[in-house]
């Protein structure tokens, strides 16, 4: 046996596995550690075996955790190269089932020499020797291609395990938001989850969510931002218009002493934020989880993926746009599974708001644009009214206040709830809005309405 080749359909199937989380499912009956001959890559199975037997998706993030814990003699680019030995997804059951061959080939191999070992032994018979390579054979050749049904037993032992680690505090967290309003309704964002953040163009959803990712940094939790329209010095700008309340139109041109002792300020504060930026134009979903996947695995404590957003994704072009969309948005909340994170995206709303009289956003506005309801855990809708009524409440921060909507919130429910916040459009701030300001704007609205 060619002993290169076969570390390679090792390799290979892991990769598949990895790569492709979904197609464990597929090889996961007659999945078993013994069919690598490698040690090394047979302690990557075992630990695909142990995640997924606790519920987990065999990440490569997952994987690099678990090897650093056992002290497997793997390094982060070892892995990436089992990663990328990977092949088409079609080929992984019969990567299988070629292990599966080599695996019984050198069971017999083994077998045959250790009862040819035992024949140096003069003082057993014969006839208990070849009994014992019977059945040595009959043991080994009784576990191929098993496969297995969960029983309820099964089940309870796995929801003991979770229940005990539940107890023992190591529940999934969740992350607030910065405005109170929106947190009181939505809870938080859970690990594991795709939240989808929707409006119109010029409602403030690029800044908001840089206001939620710079108050997620300001607390410690490192993330990334995929910004895929905008470069990351621009930002960058709007961080420091954030952080410091110096308005955007500024950073444009010189500024003044006590605007650039802020300045400076603001580079200080945002430098030590665990922040990084991807902004590069027409990466495509399967781009950004990989880059994802990478920094995971170089910084374990990664707590965030920020998409800006879901259309400015590449697509295949021979793929119709709202399934391409939907697609992307499943990759991503497999991605937030994976690698223990949550993911926010961007999404625009369809033109059909603008032929409204109430512009308000609906469900339908969103399904528009592709089937990403189906795959979020929690969406969220974004309307200013001054955005179509300029002035209407007779001062400036009238145009900034923002009704927040609750589209969707699969485990807190609160759908179709609403709260209000200021987007303070020149430093491109979100604000939780005043009261005064807000019993000012609902009798207005509700007047109008």
């Amino acid at each position: 046996m060619n002993r290169d080749i076969n570390l390679l359909a090792e390799a290979r199937l892991l990769g598949n596995i990895i790569k492709q989380p979904e197609v464990w499912f597929e090889v996961a009956p007659d999945f078993r550690a013994e069919l690598f001959s490698d040690p090394a890559y047979r302690a990557i199975a075992e630990i695909i075996i142990d995640l997924t037997t606790g519920g987990q998706r065999p990440s490569s993030v997952k994987i690099y955790n678990e090897m650093f814990k056992r002290n497997v003699g793997l390094t982060v680019d070892d892995l990436l190269e089992v990663v990328s030995a990977h092949v088409t997804v079609s080929e992984t059951k019969s990567l299988l089932a070629e292990l599966e061959d080599l695996w019984k080939r050198r069971t017999v191999y083994q077998t045959l020499l250790a009862a040819l070992n035992e024949l140096k032994n003069e003082d057993k018979p014969t006839d208990e020797l070849i009994a014992f390579a019977q059945q040595k054979m009959i043991e080994a050749f009784n576990q191929t291609g098993r496969s297995e049904l969960k029983s309820m037993q099964d089940v309870c032992e796995a929801l003991f395990l979770r229940q005990e680690a539940i107890q023992r505090g190591e529940l999934l967290p969740v992350y607030p938001l910065n405005l109170t309003g929106l947190q009181s309704l939505l809870g938080g964002y859970e690990t594991g989850s795709l939240n989808i953040i929707a409006a119109r163009p010029s409602m403030g959803k690029t800044a908001f969510l840089l206001s939620e990712c710079l108050g997620w940094a300001q607390r410690g939790l490192p993330g990334i931002i995929f910004s895929l329209e905008q470069e990351d010095v621009q930002i960058g700008q709007r961080n420091i218009a954030n952080l410091e309340g110096i308005p955007v139109s500024y950073l444009r041109g010189r500024l003044d002493e006590k605007q650039l002792d802020k300045f400076y300020s603001g580079l200080s504060r945002l430098r030590e934020l665990p922040i990084k930026i991807s902004d590069k134009r027409g990466l495509t979903v399967d781009q950004i989880c990989s880059i994802a996947r990478v920094e995971k695995m170089r910084n374990p404590d990664l707590k965030w993926v920020a998409v800006d957003y879901a259309t400015a994704i590449a697509f295949d072009p021979r793929q119709s746009r709202y399934l391409a969309v939907g697609d992307a948005a499943l990759k991503l909340r497999n991605l937030a599974e994976e690698i223990g994170v949550f993911v926010v995206l961007l999404s625009q709303l369809s033109r059909a708001v603008e032929a409204r009289n109430d512009k308000r956003p609906t469900m339908a506005d969103l399904r528009e644009s592709g089937n990403l309801e189906e795959f979020a855990d929690t969406i969220v809708f974004l309307y200013r009214e001054g955005y179509y009524r300029p002035g209407f409440l007779d001062c400036p921060e009238g145009d900034w206040i923002t009704e927040i909507e609750v589209a969707k919130n699969r485990q807190g429910g609160n759908a179709g709830k609403r709260t209000l916040a200021l987007f303070e459009q020149p430093t491109m701030r979100w604000l939780n809005c005043p009261s005064d300001l807000a019993e000012k704007y609902m009798k207005k609205v509700k007047r109008n309405g």
